[in-house]
């Protein structure tokens, strides 16, 4: 990546998804330097997906847990 392309985590949800869109459009034209520049905004948006996705998610209740590991029988 050359030192013209900005840094991936400078720009919000919707700009990044702008510029992977269109990096990613040139390099399927067939543009070399443009394969690498696509690629790193897209393992931002995935990074940022993940982890949003881990802070969404909350911890399992249900009305019926067992004080004993459901290994024991008795």
């Amino acid at each position: 990546m050359s030192n013209l392309t900005p840094n991936p985590s400078d720009f919000n949800d919707s700009d990044l998804a702008q510029l992977a869109h269109h990096w990613r459009a040139r390099a399927l034209r067939g543009e070399r330097e443009a394969f690498g520049v696509a690629q790193t905004f897209e393992v931002e948006q995935r990074r940022r997906l993940r982890d949003s996705a881990y802070l969404d998610l909350a911890p399992v209740t249900t009305e019926y847990q067992p004080g004993r590991p459901w290994w024991k029988f008795w």
